[in-house]
């Protein structure tokens, strides 16, 4: 298997077909354990190392290797005692010159298998879905949907440990949170050059303020920049008061008149003085 191709093979499938975050994790993990044996058709995963590695629970790994199976994305065997279970992953690549199907609405194939150029690989028609009229609303629908893990992957170039994602599967099925807020935050953690964990501190941060849609998160930035607006305009038509000195002029005019009033009356008290001294003599 070609890993990269087979990647960009799994989120084109994505964009046409419904998977939950569970079942996206555990086809990611599975390829990366495959990716490790050196692309074995057929290798083991004990459900201990896969449950580690996807965060899911012992039910939670059933119910999303159920889900892979049913959309044939693999093939799985139960262990036998003291064996781990078998695992083969079905490629999504159209033949063996790494050429993709892409589904369009003037696609449409009524055969129920495709042979490939040189007969060497079969497609079962469950991966060549045709696309019906009736279904356009959906597919529309479709086409708009993100999964976290791979806007992890290209938002912070790696994977998920298994330790975040429980905590971005907590975010989702415990806080609320839709997957496309998930996708939000890590666009906005890399847009600052960040790493996942400044996208957690937003994703705490919306959790706590009951933000769980991207309509919500629209709304929150309207606000900010509402009420930064106000604020710089506030700013602006409050300056500070100057006090106004007061001139010279007005408190010497003033105590002019005072100085004035005090030398007569200086004066006639030394007059009368002088009459009291001249009696007296």
């Amino acid at each position: 298997m070609n890993y990269l191709k087979e990647l960009k093979a799994f989120r084109d499938w994505l964009l046409l077909n419904d998977l939950n975050t569970s079942a996206i994790a555990l086809w990611h993990t599975l390829m990366t354990i495959n990716n490790m044996t050196g692309w074995k058709e057929r290798f083991n995963a004990p459900n201990s190392t896969v449950e580690k590695l996807t965060g899911l629970s012992k039910q939670g790994l059933v119910d999303a290797r159920k889900k892979l199976i049913e959309n044939n994305l693999i093939e799985y065997e139960k262990g036998k005692k003291g064996k781990a279970p078998i695992y083969q992953m079905k490629s999504l690549l159209v033949n063996s010159f790494d050429l993709y199907y892409y589904q369009s609405d003037d696609q449409y194939t009524d055969q129920s298998l495709y042979q490939s150029p040189n007969q060497d690989l079969t497609i079962p028609k469950q991966i060549l879905k045709p696309i019906q009229n009736k279904n356009e609303t959906n597919t529309v629908a479709a086409t708009k949907r993100s999964n976290y893990f791979d806007e992890y992957m290209i938002c912070f170039s790696g994977q998920p440990s298994p330790i975040q994602i429980q905590e971005i599967n907590s975010f989702i099925d415990k806080d609320g949170l839709q997957e496309e807020v998930i996708c939000l935050a890590f666009r906005k953690a890399s847009e600052n050059g960040a790493k996942y964990p400044y996208a957690r501190s937003i994703l705490n941060s919306w959790s706590k303020k009951g933000i769980r849609t991207t309509e919500d998160v629209q709304k929150e930035q309207q606000q900010f920049e509402a009420n930064r607006q106000q604020q710089a305009s506030q700013r602006k038509g409050f300056a500070p008061i100057r006090k106004e000195k007061i001139p010279e002029y007005w408190d010497s005019g003033n105590s002019h008149e005072e100085q004035q009033m005090d030398s007569d009356e200086l004066e006639k008290r030394r007059i009368a003085l002088q009459e009291r001294i001249r009696a007296l003599k």
